[in-house]
């Protein structure tokens, strides 16, 4: 059954099904105001998710951190970090290639896709089964192995959800992704709090990963379908997704690297307590980041991808357009954390967590660098540059390897985010050189960015 998109606007070629994709395969997808209106009616609804979402979160961590220790949330960040790398290892990029195809509304490119992301699935189960106790062992908690056995079977579910999901998200149909997203993270939350109202321990985050993980599952076949899914194995649909995967693959191994470094290293050096810590500060000051995030996967990637079909001129012409909007909305509440991340800890959390906002502060400062990332990189895939897209990813990597042994061989813990700063603007630099082949990347802009960042980070060293 599908829910027809009232908001829809008459000249948008509709989602595909069986009789109508074969003709649809060779039209444009969206004519130049249907792709602006579509763009801003999906940012508005990307924001109103991402607020519901991030007070959701607020509230949530304010109620577990008074019924759970910071240990239970450094195990949970262990564990999320290990199953996050059994995933990234396995990922051959089938969103954003059904995003950026000319085959994205094809039911057999789209069924093919379905059975390979369940084959991945059951693959991403037995795989964390089998890393959970070496991961226990190398984290000291032998507490995380059944952890990671059970929440493995999380991800053989989200291997059922139906690839309608991804076709809502190339159309930009963000309304109803939008709706679903906080529907299920609601109650997710309640069953994470009730659980640990009744029974303290680390299990209240299990039980709202899996209750989240089934209402997506549900809804994904029912509400939001667009066909019916069924096992199909078509041989060329393979063939593409392993031309645009293969460098995809490679670039979201590392992508772990890059995202989930900071966490392992400081597990071992640290303890789980001090990982509480850092995953808690890292959270709020990445607030942004975050939504911009969701926002380039889900608008800014549809968007460049159909400017990238007509011709690479408009999609220059657009690019300043577009990141300049979204810089001047993203940063200032980083300027904001960068001065009163201590002031905004103290306010919310009790006094076990309020040695977290430095921490706050300091990667706020790297989040910068981020936002200016986030908004350039979708460029690369939406032009089909999945090698490009690796060696940024690999050059990331790299440096945050360097930069995080140098600042905790100088400085410790603090030498420690210091580096990871330091790693995220010299990253900038790394992207800026190989996006430069498309003539979409503002220099000037960027350097604007990074300036007034460095007389804000002034001020707080002065007054703090």
């Amino acid at each position: 059954m599908t829910i027809p998109n009232n908001n829809e606007p008459q000249d948008q070629q509709p989602i595909a099904t069986d009789k109508s994709a074969d003709s649809n395969l060779s039209k444009p997808l969206l004519n130049r105001n249907t792709l602006k209106s579509l763009a801003i009616k999906g940012s508005i609804w990307i924001m109103i998710g991402f607020g519901v979402a991030q007070f959701q979160r607020l509230v949530g961590n304010v109620i577990l951190t008074r019924l759970l220790s910071p240990e239970m949330f450094g195990m949970m960040s262990m564990i999320g970090a290990m199953l996050s790398a059994v995933a990234m290892f396995s990922d051959v990029g089938v969103k954003p290639n059904i995003i950026q195809s000319k085959r994205g509304d094809d039911p057999s490119f789209l069924r093919t896709a379905w059975s390979m992301q369940i084959v991945r699935g059951i693959g991403l189960t037995l795989a964390a089964a089998l890393a959970s106790w070496p991961w226990s062992i190398f984290s000291d908690e032998p507490r995380l192995f059944l952890l990671g056995i059970v929440l493995g079977l999380a991800s053989m579910i989200s291997g059922f959800d139906s690839i309608s999901l991804v076709v809502h998200s190339r159309h930009m149909n963000i309304k109803i992704l939008t709706i679903l997203g906080i529907v299920t993270s609601t109650v997710s939350l309640i069953a994470k709090v009730t659980w640990a109202w009744y029974f303290p321990s680390v299990w209240a985050f299990v039980v709202g990963t899996f209750v989240g993980n089934i209402i997506n599952l549900i809804a994904s076949h029912t509400m939001l379908a667009t066909i019916p899914m069924r096992w199909q194995w078509e041989t060329e649909s393979v063939r593409e997704f392993v031309r645009f995967g293969r460098w995809m693959f490679i670039s979201t191994a590392l992508g772990f690297l890059a995202s989930r470094l900071d966490v392992l290293i400081l597990g071992r050096m640290g303890g789980m307590e001090m990982v509480g810590f850092y995953v808690l500060a890292k959270n709020l000051a990445l607030v942004v980041t975050t939504a911009l995030r969701k926002l380039s996967a889900m608008i800014l990637l549809p968007v460049y991808s159909r400017l990238a079909e007509r011709n690479i001129q408009e999609l220059r012409r657009k690019t300043f357009k577009v990141r300049s909007i979204l810089l001047i909305f993203s940063l200032p509440p980083l300027w904001f954390l960068i001065l009163g991340g201590q002031f905004v800890i103290d306010i919310l959390y009790d006094e076990r967590y309020h040695q977290t906002g430095w921490m706050v502060q300091v990667l706020s400062v790297s989040a910068v660098a981020i936002v200016v990332r986030v908004t350039l990189g979708p460029i690369l895939l939406a032009v089909g540059d999945s090698f490009r897209h690796m060696i940024d990813t690999a050059a990331r990597v790299g440096l945050y390897i360097i930069c995080m042994a140098a600042g905790m061989w100088i400085g410790a813990i603090p030498g420690f985010l210091i580096g990871i700063t330091v790693a995220e603007w010299l990253s900038y630099l790394v992207l800026l050189f190989l996006i430069r082949p498309y003539g979409v990347s503002l220099p000037l802009l960027d350097l604007a960015v990074f300036s007034s960042t460095l007389i804000v980070v002034g001020i707080a060293l002065i007054f703090n």
